[in-house]
């Protein structure tokens, strides 16, 4: 065995004598085993990260889902159309109502919007000639209560909105209903 020089005490192990007041030097097995440690700790370190990482991922995509405007309360249906305050708002801009036009205008729409829940909420299923019959009576009790510059602009806003839901190629005719079995 071989010793070193220095003073001080220690101890001998193997071939190396480690002394307290000088550098220790550690065996091969001990240093093999701390790299393991190390490694070990560097192998969970990035395993947690790239888990946490796949967690935050994971919520907002879940958040960006969970968007209360997109889907109705349970239980309830969507409703589908245009929104009886914003078309009111439309008209108006469009026809220069008076308070009055407005007031008797709001009705008719709510009027309409109950009929068409009414059909929808029926067990049949509504034709598009039900639906279509709702908003033309509307419509006609709508033009009933203008003037005749403000059915003029009535009937070309009525025109717009048909190219509106018909989309590109307006003078194509809607697609055809589906037949009920």
């Amino acid at each position: 065995m071989s010793t070193f020089a220095g003073a001080g005490e220690g101890f001998t192990s193997g071939k190396i004598r480690f002394e307290w007041t000088s550098v220790q030097i550690v065996p091969e097995w001990e240093e093999h085993r701390i790299m393991i440690k190390f490694t070990n700790a560097y192998l969970l370190a990035r395993r947690t990260l790239l888990l946490a990482g796949l967690m935050v991922a994971g919520s907002c995509a879940l958040w960006a889902q969970a968007d209360p405007q997109a889907a109705p309360p349970p239980g309830e249906m969507r409703h589908r159309g245009p929104d009886a305050e914003r078309e009111l708002a439309q008209l108006t801009q469009a026809l220069s109502l008076t308070g009055d036009q407005q007031a008797q205008v709001k009705t008719i729409l709510a009027e309409r919007r109950q009929k068409m829940e009414a059909l929808r909420s029926s067990d049949a299923q509504p034709t598009r000639e039900q639906m279509e019959s709702v908003r033309k009576d509307s419509d006609a009790k709508i033009s009933a209560l203008l003037n005749d510059d403000q059915k003029a602009k009535f009937t070309a806003w009525q025109q717009q909105r048909m190219e509106r839901r018909r989309g590109p190629g307006g003078d194509q005719p809607p697609p055809p209903a589906p037949q009920g079995a």
